[in-house]
């Protein structure tokens, strides 16, 4: 019995690796090999119980059915981010990059393709995604919008010229107008009520020609 117990051990030890299953999987299944045996020592079982623990071995540990299906939104160009910019914000070139304090000439070479230092890009994708924040909410984009100051006295592009967070001040922005709105359509409520309530006593009155 010993004999046929260490060469269990043996045989599992040596099919272990590659297998996927986890850590301390091997010692356990040594353990049930051996109990079986002990039990089914004469009966014929051990072969059956050999052949389902072989077969749950062979078996993919992680249920791939379940894992989430997760969508990676491809990664834009500097010159594709730039694009985004100018078509939801508006900026000239010569604002633009007076943001980034460069050139016109430079501002060019990034949209045919030029490299960008690692500052310039992080300022060009925060920009990019304040654009894409505007662009998703529900606030008419103009130009008085864009010149609010949101942050220390400075709007949004002024922000990422002095090393601001552009998508922060865009968020900030985006609840100061939204709060706005809904203030405006509550006192035209109010404001729609009184007038309702003027007419209604108003005409408890006679008119002027009633004899």
């Amino acid at each position: 019995m010993a004999n046929a117990l260490n060469y269990s051990t043996a045989w599992f030890g040596d099919r272990s690796a590659g297998t996927g299953v986890p850590a301390g999987f091997n010692k356990a299944a040594t353990i049930f090999v051996a109990t079986t045996m002990l039990v089914s020592q004469g009966t014929g079982a051990f072969v059956d119980d050999l052949q389902s623990l072989q077969q749950y071995r062979n078996e993919p540990f992680i249920n791939q059915s379940i894992l989430p299906v997760v969508e990676i939104a491809p990664t834009r160009t500097p010159a594709e981010d730039i694009e985004r910019i100018r078509d939801v914000l508006s900026p000239s070139i010569s604002n633009l990059a007076d943001v980034f304090g460069v050139s016109r000439q430079t501002l060019y070479n990034w949209m045919n393709g030029e490299r960008l230092k690692p500052e310039h890009f992080s300022k060009l994708k925060d920009l990019a995604q304040a654009a894409d924040q505007l662009a998703e909410s529900d606030i008419p984009i103009s130009g008085a919008l864009l010149k609010r100051k949101v942050i220390n006295g400075k709007n949004i592009f002024e922000l990422v010229r002095d090393g601001g967070s552009a998508s922060d001040a865009t968020q900030m922005l985006i609840q100061i107008v939204r709060r706005e709105q809904k203030q405006r359509e509550l006192l035209n409520s109010r404001l729609a009520g009184r007038k309702s309530a003027s007419r209604s006593a108003d005409s408890d009155f006679p008119a002027e020609n009633d004899g």
